[in-house]
């Protein structure tokens, strides 16, 4: 082990004396440095901040256009039941029609809770638990979601497959929001465009436009002069209509067992009330069966004393901060929100400005204005994106803190600017290893591993770690420089020498600690990150940091030495 020592100690000792061993060694880190971030850049390192997490269950949201009769929804709940029902991996299912399922945050925040009507269905679907399947649940959504939307989609459907949140919960993974032109309709052919934008884009799934959709729908309006000549009340006809299709309580059941009233609820059943075909026609033929009994004792069918119009619905209209409103949504496949969030800007650039002028807002954001009727636009990003933006935000101001910090210690310490800086350098060129890792691990994953919010705080440990790997070298040098009078390249070196087996131990303690949370779906960028971080912070211990601090070492030993004369 001696040997080894001393090779570490005469390989510093050449690399301080020689000024070309230590450029060499400088633009190899530096080259190092900068193929890390071309790594990211080029997206052979992909970037999420905020990974899915594994579950035990998924929820699917059905959603046929407005209009439509609960038969159809159930046609198309029963095909996505038929074939999950023979997978290995589902323990049971729990269909809800026309309300939402078991309240949880996430629907409550996609507004999913408030949604009611003969048009939606919503389907809680358990798995077996984690260790009893080969499929994650995340692989298991994406295979599932290809054979649904294949065999089930019909009556212009929307079949959303929801997992559970990668964070706080948002409307959906990237979620364009449209506000301003000259009123709904415009919004909506401008949303409807921005919709093709995002069936095209590569790994985007569950396409939306948030609207109401237009649909017709059948108005009865009561002719009070037909009613009073028919010897009826227009109460009377009110009550009957309702009573007939809505339902109403009519008595109550005192039962002495009963701790309240029970109320009697008539209506007419299904097969009576039901239109199995939405017309006019029909409509009318149910409205003459219904029969009222006049003053004189004759019965007056509800038909002759009503009229039915056909009435177009209204959509909806959605205002935020004021403002009326269209959103675009979309989920990511397996994939970050971040690239399709740029490819579809890049689309937009690109594709619009034959009738737009487009104009960037901000870091994402854009702003249309419309050639010909000079209509302004604004298009906002929200979703899950930008939680992960805030998420990049808030740990990049932490690091630029920890950096900031830990300088101003070492200045306080040292009473050296250079030799303060030398160290904060050293410390943030390891973070070339984090993208390394990555990279080397993602090789050998059969899913793309992703640098994520938790790798960042990988980022700001290392900065720690790493500054006290300089620290050790450092004090150790100016005790040598003092007590011994060794000058600075041979102080340095014997710094190293002595310090390397210490610092290796630390990296490797990090190294088989941080590998317990490397297969995590959500920590594994952070045990990824310590992995290599640490890794490379040992090899700038070695090679860079005896460059870095070499020279405000010798002038701190001159300047002693001339103090001591």
């Amino acid at each position: 082990m001696a040997r080894k020592e001393l090779f570490i100690e005469r390989f510093v000792y050449d690399l301080l004396e020689s000024p070309l061993k230590k450029f060499v060694a400088l633009l190899v880190m530096f080259i190092i440095l900068v193929s890390s971030v071309w790594l990211v850049t080029s997206e052979l390192v992909k970037v999420k901040l905020l990974p899915k997490p594994l579950a035990d269950n998924f929820s699917i949201y059905v959603d046929l256009p407005e209009g439509k009769s609960v038969y159809e929804t159930k046609e198309v709940t029963e095909c996505i039941l038929n074939h999950l029902k023979n997978e290995e991996i589902i323990t049971d299912m729990s269909v809800f029609y026309g309300e939402s399922a078991p309240v949880d945050f996430s629907a409550m925040l996609k507004g999913r809770l408030f949604e009611q009507g003969e048009n939606i269905a919503n389907i809680l679907v358990n798995l077996k638990r984690e260790d009893e399947r080969d499929e994650t649940s995340i692989d298991a959504v994406h295979r599932l979601r290809t054979i649904i939307n294949t065999n089930c989609t019909m009556y212009d459907n929307k079949i959303k497959m929801v997992e559970s949140p990668a964070g706080p919960p948002s409307i959906a993974a990237l979620v364009l929001e449209v506000t301003g032109g000259e009123g709904y309709d415009d919004r909506l052919d401008l949303s409807e465009k921005l919709l093709v934008l995002f069936e095209a884009t590569p790994r985007l799934v569950d396409f939306d436009i948030l609207r109401d959709e237009p649909y017709q729908k059948y108005g009865i309006t009561l002719n009070a002069h037909k009613i009073m000549q028919s010897g009826l009340q227009i109460e009377q006809v009110t009550k009957i209509l309702y009573l007939a299709f809505k339902g109403m309580d009519i008595a109550y059941d005192n039962n002495v067992n009963a701790q309240n009233q029970v109320s009697i609820h008539l209506t007419l059943n299904q097969d009576s009330k039901g239109m199995y075909k939405a017309s006019k026609l029909m409509l009318e033929q149910s409205l003459a069966s219904l029969m009222l009994l006049n003053a004189q004792g004759m019965t007056i069918p509800v038909i002759e004393v009503v009229e039915v119009a056909i009435e177009q619905s209204n959509p909806r209209i959605v205002s935020k901060n004021l403002s009326p409103m269209i959103a675009v949504v979309a989920e990511t496949d397996m994939e970050s929100q971040i690239y399709s969030l740029l490819y579809i800007q890049n689309k937009i650039l690109n594709d619009f400005s034959d009738s737009y002028d487009v104009e960037k807002v901000g870091l994402l954001d854009l702003s249309l204005r419309n050639k010909q009727s000079k209509a302004t636009y604004l298009l906002h990003w929200e979703g899950e994106q930008k939680v992960s933006m805030d998420t990049v935000t808030d740990l990049g101001m932490a690091m630029g803190v920890a950096i900031v910090f830990i300088f101003f210690m070492m200045v306080i310490y040292y009473k050296n600017f250079a030799l303060a800086g030398a160290i904060v350098l050293a410390s943030f060129i390891s973070v070339a290893g984090v993208i390394y890792a990555h990279l080397i691990y993602d090789m050998f994953t059969p899913h793309t591993f992703y640098m994520t919010g938790t790798s960042l705080i990988g980022f700001i440990a290392l900065i720690g770690i790493n500054s006290r790997n300089s620290l050790l070298i450092i004090d150790f040098a100016q005790q040598l420089m003092d007590e011994k009078g060794m000058d600075a390249r041979k102080a340095i070196a014997v710094a190293i020498q002595t310090r390397a087996k210490p610092i290796l131990l630390t990296v490797l303690a990090i190294i088989f600690a941080s590998m317990l949370l490397a297969t995590d779906p959500v920590f594994g960028g952070l045990g990824i990150a310590l992995i290599g971080g640490t890794l490379a912070a040992y090899a700038v211990s070695l090679l860079i940091v005896p460059i870095m601090i070499y020279r405000p070492l010798k002038k701190e030993y001159l300047s002693k030495g001339e103090s001591d004369v």
